[in-house]
């Protein structure tokens, strides 16, 4: 059995293993990566690449159905018309794989690579097939994989994750989705859009609970507008084979209801994988939500860390990301970091999209900060007028009388573009005044962002005080002229 030393070596090839070893690597430190099957890991594979060339997909078709509304004369696309979808989708992977070409990158900045199924052996030894790696630092960046909803008789109708659903042969007729989160949502809207006829069955009483619940609400009602078969308070309970199809039975508004389908989705949420590891065999900590880390992402044993969606949620690609260069500059340099998980972004690609950033207004007065809210709908901005996208809104959230951006919530087109510029006012603790008072190119979907800031000069010019000194002002300024 050979063995080989390291510096650093990473565990998982998704996206979080696959950043912390560039960056190590890029250090300097002597760094391996292993992946137990493929590199790319559930972002690539089954996640947010597929998913988002079938939204691109459904869009398409959805502005072929619309295009009357902008003087077009096109044929409708129906499920016939859309049967090359998910050949796209697969193709898109391959594409985005070759694209990216990790292994080549990171072989080239002195990353080693071992394939297949391995378990520590100490602390500072890590097995895998026939090779022994030693390491002063391992990370643990396994992932996670869809969790099935503990359903009676899901199992025997048989039913579909995001881990499969790519994978079908054809667009089925009719699909149910269980779980109204982000996965449920995009994907309930797409299949629809391409002629799948689709319920979306949530047990909360609306949709994407950590989202803004205003415009989430204006989310549902577009959904409902499109034809989409929207159950919110509705609880599973169970599952049964038909000679019609896949029944679910749920619970909502105190009676029993039940939908059929040909498919089922699966859209109830992760969890991480721990297995096989020998984690809990050297004492690190492992909870219902992943492997437990403390805020610099360490575990309970020295030299051993974990970054991504092993340690659970939230789990984004964009966080593991994050995460994994913290692990690095906590593992390899001097000064140490804590991971911040305050302000964490992120997109539901729904069309309109939803992006977020910082505290909603809702969690701002829960924390009894007094707040402002700034709007601004896309119905009064001249491009999302020009483009036919005229729905939604931008929000931004701020600390009464500074102005201190706390939070914004864009429910609108590219709304996961658009959020950007209130991440960075975020990061850097800007205000509402500075997004205001900055140009912004017209015509623009971004000129709603600047458009909401403005309000805040609105507020301010409105106050009594400043009506009556500006009022004083101006009689003196005409008697200077005269």
């Amino acid at each position: 059995m050979a063995t080989h030393t390291f510096d650093l070596v990473a565990v998982g090839g998704g996206s979080a293993g696959l950043v912390t070893a560039a960056v190590a690597a890029g250090l300097g430190a002597r760094t391996a990566l292993v992946e137990k099957e493929r590199l790319g890991g559930e972002c690539l594979w089954t996640g947010c690449v597929p998913s988002k060339a079938l939204l691109h997909a459904a869009r398409v078709a959805s502005l072929a159905n619309r295009a009357g509304d902008i003087g077009l004369d096109l044929p409708r696309v129906e499920r016939e018309q859309a049967a090359g979808v998910l050949e796209h989708v697969r193709q898109s992977r391959l594409r985005v794989r070759d694209a990216d070409a990790v292994e080549p990158l990171l072989s080239e900045l002195g990353v080693r690579f071992f394939y297949g199924a391995g378990r520590f052996r100490t602390p500072r030894e890590f097995e895998v097939g026939g090779d022994v790696l030693r390491a002063r630092h391992f990370v643990v960046a396994t992932g996670s994989r869809p969790r099935a909803p503990d359903l009676p008789g899901l199992a025997e109708a048989g039913f579909l994750t995001n881990a499969t659903l790519f994978d079908l042969p054809a667009l089925p007729e009719s699909l149910i989705v269980i779980g109204g989160g982000p996965i449920g949502v995009e994907m309930a809207q797409a299949f629809q859009r391409l002629g799948t006829r689709v319920t979306l069955v949530q047990r909360a009483p609306r949709l994407l609970p950590r989202d803004d619940e205003e415009l989430v609400r204006l989310l549902e009602e577009r959904l409902r507008a499109e034809g989409l078969d929207v159950r919110v308070g509705a609880e599973a309970l169970r599952v049964e084979r038909t000679p019609e199809g896949k029944r679910v039975v749920f619970r909502q508004e105190g009676g029993e209801a039940s939908v059929v389908a040909a498919e089922i989705l699966a859209a109830t949420g992760r969890q991480p994988n721990t297995e096989g590891l020998g984690l809990e065999a050297l004492g690190v900590g492992i909870g219902p939500d992943g492997v437990q880390v403390d805020a610099r992402l360490r575990t309970r044993v020295p030299g051993l860390w974990a970054c991504g969606d092993v340690i659970g949620w939230p789990q984004f690609s964009h966080l593991a990301e994050y995460e994994a260069k913290v692990v690095v500059q906590n593992a390899l340099l001097p000064l140490p970091v804590r991971a911040r998980f305050d302000r964490i972004p992120w997109a539901t690609f729904t069309d309109p999209e939803l992006a977020h950033a910082g505290w909603t207004e809702a969690e701002a007065r829960r924390r009894g900060i007094p707040v402002e809210v700034f709007r601004h709908p896309f119905g009064r901005d001249d491009r999302a007028l020009v483009d036919a996208e005229p729905y939604g809104m931008v929000k931004l959230v701020a600390r009464q009388g500074s102005g201190k951006l706390l939070g914004a919530q864009i429910l609108g087109p590219r709304a996961g573009e658009l959020i950007q510029e209130a991440i960075l006012a975020l990061d850097r603790g800007l205000s509402v005044r500075h997004l205001a008072d900055t140009i912004h190119v017209y015509p623009t979907l971004s000129v709603a962002v600047q458009r909401a800031a403005q309000y805040w000069w609105k507020a301010r010019s409105d106050h009594p005080l400043a009506r009556r000194t500006l009022a004083w002002y101006l009689r003196l300024s005409r008697g200077r002229d005269v």
